[in-house]
């Protein structure tokens, strides 16, 4: 008889023909089910997240989804409630992905929706505090991460923010089976909240881009900075602006966008045009890294930050770091790959800029390679991916059968 493919990707070459010709029972795998044999079946853990912006929490979570996805030990999907830049990352990193639109729906309506999209998975895990209540709503046991600490909102719009977040709060002290805080400093902050029980320090991870980006020695880069982040104001941009405005020559690159670039526009002209040809304003760029790699510094001058993804990235590609007194960069730089500067100054920014453009070639180079090493060594996102999944494991219900092995997948493209 003639040979029928099967179309399975996870079973490359079989054939309707070889299937007959065997007495061994077919198991194709079904995600989050019971497959032919009991003993097979892995779980399947759904991520909830919003999706409506394209930062830090959801580069990490495309990176993390990544990574588990090449696992043998689960299957992953995500369930994104707003169709935009994650939702299309997601399917092009093929991740499962159901979108489940919230601008369209009160409340209620979402709560039956997600619940229905999360129907029959072993463990949701939830990324922020809408996500939160959405998980309890679902019915799955469930976890959450803590991406970083509030950020200050004031007026009407404060005191809704507060209430939304004690709610969380609430829910994440009560109900989850356990809470990922992406920094120390974040746990520290969380554990006075919900309770030492439940709360745990699980650092980001991510692809390596400097497998599809190629970074230049760190001598032969332009006399540039950058800042990688939202306009807003917990990210602190304007101690860049005032500190770049006492150097000579060095650029500014300000690579991002958000609801304070026309306020920090007005910030450079006020400094003069000296500054105004010195400093550019990118906007929103999907692929920010190229940009990364020739800059002689990533500068975070952040109020507060978590694990940031663009301090991760930038250490991949040997761009070392000017931060301020962050407890969650300083931990991850550990004296390697950068600077942590005492203070929020201009002063003492301006000098310490003044001082990486005027280091030796080679000096320069080993502090690249430094930034690079301490990359390699502790952010990957294989290594993240790996220490989720134990707390996956530790937070599934004690009656999940024990997981067992399915084909490792191939390695994705870096973001």
């Amino acid at each position: 008889m003639p040979e029928i493919a099967v179309t399975d990707a996870r079973r490359p070459g079989l054939t309707l023909s070889r299937v007959l010709d065997t007495q061994r029972p077919l198991t194709i795998p079904i995600k989050g089910r019971c497959r032919a044999d009991e003993r097979v079946r892995v779980p399947l853990i759904s991520h909830l997240i919003s999706g409506d912006l394209w930062a830090g929490a959801e580069i990490a979570t495309l990176h993390l989804l990544e990574a588990l996805n090449r696992l043998a030990e689960c299957d992953v999907r995500a369930v994104v409630l707003n169709e935009g830049t994650l939702a299309g990352a997601l399917r092009k990193a093929d991740i499962e992905t159901e979108v489940v639109p919230e601008s369209s729906r009160g409340f209620p309506s979402l709560a039956r929706a997600v619940r229905r999209a999360l129907a029959g998975s072993d463990l949701v895990h939830a990324h922020r505090y809408k996500e939160t209540a959405l998980a309890v709503l679902s019915g799955r046991p469930w976890v959450a991460t803590q991406h970083g600490r509030p950020e200050p909102f004031s007026g009407l719009g404060g005191l809704r923010m507060r209430a939304y977040i004690g709610l969380d709060l609430t829910l994440k002290r009560q109900l989850a089976r356990r809470v990922v805080a992406v920094s120390q400093e974040v746990e520290d902050w969380l554990r006075t909240r919900i309770g030492p029980g439940r709360s745990i320090h699980l650092g980001n991870g991510i692809e390596d881009p400097a497998r599809t980006i190629s970074a230049p020695d760190w001598a032969k880069r332009p006399g540039r900075v950058g800042i990688l982040a939202r306009l807003t104001p917990v990210k602190g941009i304007e101690l860049a602006i005032d500190s770049l405005a006492q150097t000579e020559d060095l650029e500014l690159e300000i690579v991002g966008d958000g609801p304070l670039r026309e306020a920090l526009e007005a910030r450079v002209r006020d400094h003069g045009n000296s500054l105004v040809r010195r400093v550019e304003f990118v906007g929103f760029d999907p692929a920010p890294l190229p940009r990364v790699a020739n800059w002689r510094a990533l500068m975070v001058t952040s109020h507060h930050e978590g694990h940031p993804v663009s301090v991760m990235e930038s250490l991949a590609l040997g761009t070392p770091v000017l931060s301020g007194p962050l407890r969650g960069v300083e931990a991850m730089l550990k004296g390697e790959g950068g600077w942590i500067l005492p203070d929020r100054r201009p002063e003492t920014w301006s000098e310490q800029l003044q001082q990486m453009v005027g280091l030796e070639d080679r000096v320069g180079n080993e502090l690249s390679h430094q930034a690079r090493s301490r990359f390699t060594s502790t952010f990957g996102a294989e290594r993240a991916a790996q220490a989720m999944l134990s707390l996956y494991r530790e937070a599934m219900p004690s009656h999940q059968p024990a997981p067992a092995a399915r084909p490792q997948r191939e390695p994705a493209a870096s973001r």
